[in-house]
């Protein structure tokens, strides 16, 4: 009954409320494009390429129930709220086929307008709205559409390289489905096809300069997880997870033309309750200090994605730099196959 409110007022409506003016049946016929659901299309629309993109598009995966009438309502309440924003941006994923296709395929990313994303700072929906436009404008400007539409459905393989013990980790890409609060595209790193790390991330623009946001840097989980990770850092040959992940979205950035990346600090993290409570532990701001990341005045870092320096052996003690060869010939094994898996996904 929702998603027919307005037709339905509009046809119980006696003849003298309906000339009281054509502003009332605007703003019905609005809603109407915000909340129309894809089976009121006509059977020949759908079968010329997909259903249009409504706000209800986010229930595709909801069980029927309690549930997913709630969500029904508070989605009605923030189109009618926020209509302006709304229509923009189903505008945007209606205006070719190829967008509808991915929103039906990731109907969750339709509702990050509403709701925290990757950093506080970004307070207005508009906020939102651009870096999650310009996201999806660069890839498929950049022919990323394939391999993101492909990672929306399952973590996709990007390559793979070996340790010193001959254990083999694997660097897989995930679109929305896993942290999708923090970025819209997940790298994760596994090994023995367990998680190990992930961090997130999202391609936008920064005073009108390209660049990578940053929105999460996750461990694994279970009880043993410093073990996990001590251990994959002696087979890198010293080099932490962590230290890889960034790396990683770095020469992907460097590769697309990005300038630098924007890491969000813990007072802007989404999750900044559970931080502030203690149930997430990760220190971001440290890390970003500690890999030379200069501080904004909006309370994030920024670190530049082109021009990454090469390690210096002149500077590594002798007896340690047999070791850091490893160390680097494995970071450019690692990057090399993260990047020829992206570009093995062209339009």
């Amino acid at each position: 009954m929702l998603s027919n409110i307005p037709a339905r007022i509009l046809k119980r409506a006696p003849a003298s409320a309906q000339s009281r003016g054509r502003a009332s049946q605007g703003i019905f016929s609005r809603l109407q494009y915000l909340f129309a659901l894809q089976s009121a299309a006509p059977a020949r629309t759908q079968a010329a390429g997909p259903a249009r993109i409504s706000l209800y598009t986010c229930l595709a995966h909801s069980r029927p129930g309690i549930s997913r009438l709630a969500k029904r309502i508070k989605l009605t309440a923030r189109g009618m709220l926020h209509y302006q924003v709304t229509q923009h941006w189903l505008s945007y994923w209606n205006a070719t086929p190829m967008r509808a296709q991915l929103a039906a395929a990731t109907p969750r990313l339709l509702q990050k307008i509403y709701r925290p994303y990757q950093s506080l700072r970004l307070q207005d929906r508009r906020e939102r709205l651009n870096l999650l436009v310009n996201h999806y404008d660069f890839i498929y400007q950049q022919g990323l559409a394939p391999l993101v539409l492909r990672a929306s459905a399952a973590p996709v393989s990007l390559g793979g390289f070996s340790g010193k013990s001959g254990t083999v980790y694997e660097i897989r890409l995930a679109s929305v489905a896993t942290l999708d609060r923090e970025g819209e595209l997940t790298l994760m790193l596994c090994c023995d096809r367990q998680l190990l790390f992930s961090i997130a991330f999202t391609f936008h623009r920064d005073s009108s300069m390209p660049c990578i946001g940053i929105g999460c840097l996750q461990g694994p989980r279970g009880s043993d997880t410093q073990e996990q990770v001590r251990r994959a850092t002696r087979d890198m040959f010293g080099l932490r997870p962590k230290s890889l992940m960034l790396r990683l979205v770095r020469e992907i950035g460097q590769a697309y033309g990005c300038k630098k990346l924007i890491l969000v600090g813990n007072q802007n993290r989404v999750l900044f309750h559970q931080v502030r409570t203690g149930k997430v532990l990760a220190n971001y701001d440290d890390f970003w200090q500690e890999v030379g990341a200069s501080a904004r005045p909006d309370g994030d870092y920024q670190l530049r994605c082109d021009d990454i320096a090469q390690p210096d052996l002149a500077t590594i003690p002798s007896h340690k730099r047999s070791e850091a060869r490893r160390r680097i010939a494995l970071t450019e094994q690692a990057v090399q196959a993260a990047l020829n898996g992206f570009c093995a996904h062209p339009l």
